[in-house]
């Protein structure tokens, strides 16, 4: 699938979204906005896997983890499951309701921020990480949507 194609599909799903759940912005309930939005994209999607806080690579029972060893998580993941091929991983989305949340990052307790997850999920595996995913996606809603997209390491221009 080229970023196109893939794009339209998730606008697509975020307009469904709006159209039904928009009322999930005014919680702080970030899981239950991710979990409407893959219900959205599985349906736009057909013939990927689509799952919320999955932590598993390959055939494997070990979690993905970072190159620094740590355990990571995408807030949503289209893949193949139990298929750790690049060509398997079509996208990570990390979201949060606000922009401001989404670029914040914890010094204290060595988190990174989203769009920073989002951007990571997209590398060449290095070090202990064995995954990777052909696209990465940071989404924030308010006060208006904002979409950042990543390939490659890299934030690509829309």
């Amino acid at each position: 699938m080229n970023f196109q194609e893939l794009k339209a599909y998730v606008l697509r799903a975020l307009n469904v979204f709006y159209a039904r759940d928009s009322d999930l912005l005014s919680q702080r309930d970030e899981w239950a906005i991710a979990h409407r939005l893959a219900v959205y994209l599985e349906q736009e999607i057909p013939g990927w896997n689509v799952d919320c806080e999955y932590n598993k690579q390959g055939s494997d029972s070990d979690s993905k983890r970072d190159a620094t060893g740590k355990r990571v998580r995408p807030d949503i993941a289209l893949h193949h499951r139990q298929q750790s091929e690049l060509q398997h991983n079509l996208l990570a989305v990390e979201l949060k309701r606000f922009l401001e949340e989404l670029q914040h990052s914890n010094q204290e307790k060595k988190e990174i921020s989203d769009l920073d997850k989002a951007l990571r999920y997209t590398c060449p595996a290095e070090g202990e990480q064995t995954y990777q995913y052909q696209y990465g996606l940071a989404l924030c809603f308010l006060p208006t949507l904002k979409c950042f997209w990543f390939r490659d390491g890299r934030q690509m221009q829309e």
